[in-house]
């Protein structure tokens, strides 16, 4: 097999060697918060954090006042509640639970929303789900423009991308070579905004899933976009990498996304990887 040309092959490989040879399992250290900000007068911003079942949760509710806040809210229990009934099951067995629930978060806000006659009512939805044993992948899945930041080795990765209008367009833009690319994906572009997916707004919600390989010191963030929207990348960098805990990295986070003005409600979620 030539690994150059299979890289995922070759690095499934890798981790099973790995496992093969006893390393300690992984697991999380987890700290998280949630606030209305400087600006909002109510939050919209829900979060799970079950570090002792590897599974980390934002979901940033819109569609003003008890609407936003009640589709947040149902969503992160309604994945909660899936990911403790499978406890002990099979990453897979988990994910298609957590599947499920995430539709019927999604049928919960549609059904609400006609009885109450809500014009628009739904949220963003992030998760991240740590294999049960060993630890060394995870299944994340996001609708919407909440993000999951990677910091490992120095290196801060955006591990989704955000389905709104702009970084659609400025990634088709982009493949096409065109440079009108950058302006639309940029923050101060009102098109970066205007969601493309998110659950309770369509018949089914429409969630992106994908596989991240987990390593000992990795540090993530799960954030609504009242976080990214106040700090740029290498701000997030430097204060995932100066913190000395979870806790820590939150409370870092939250200070600089106040110091630079709040204007939404913000849900900051911070975990340490390292072996049990």
């Amino acid at each position: 097999m030539n690994v150059l040309n299979r890289p995922a092959e070759f690095l499934r490989d890798f981790l099973d060697r790995l496992r093969g040879r006893g390393l300690r399992p992984l697991g999380l250290s987890a700290a998280a918060t949630s606030d209305r900000g400087l600006v909002r007068e109510d939050n919209q911003d829900s979060f799970a954090s079950l570090p002792q079942d590897g599974f980390l949760c934002v979901a940033d509710g819109m569609g003003g006042g008890d609407g936003g806040a009640l589709a947040s809210q149902w969503c992160c229990e309604a994945l909660q509640a899936a990911v403790a009934a499978t406890r002990d099951q099979p990453l897979e067995t988990r994910e298609a639970e957590v599947e499920a629930a995430l539709q019927q978060a999604n049928a919960r806000i549609r059904a609400f929303a006609r009885q109450n006659a809500y014009k628009s009512m739904g949220t963003t939805a992030l998760a991240f789900l740590l294999e049960p044993g060993q630890g060394f992948r995870a299944r994340v899945f996001h609708v919407g423009d909440s993000r999951l930041y990677r910091f490992r080795n120095g290196r801060l990765d955006l591990l989704t991308r955000d389905h709104t209008v702009g970084n659609e367009l400025g990634r088709a833009m982009s493949a096409n070579g065109m440079d009108q690319a950058r302006s639309l994906q940029a923050r101060s572009n009102p098109l970066t905004h205007i969601l493309t997916r998110a659950v309770g707004t369509e018949l089914r919600a429409r969630s992106e899933w994908h596989t991240v390989d987990v390593q000992r010191g990795d540090r993530l963030m799960l954030c609504s976009d009242g976080v990214h929207d106040m700090l740029d990348d290498g701000t997030i960098g430097a204060l995932l990498r100066a913190a000395k805990s979870p806790r820590d990295a939150v409370e870092q986070v939250e200070t600089a996304v106040r110091q630079a003005g709040a204007g939404d409600n913000y849900t900051i979620v911070c975990a340490f990887v390292a072996p049990r």
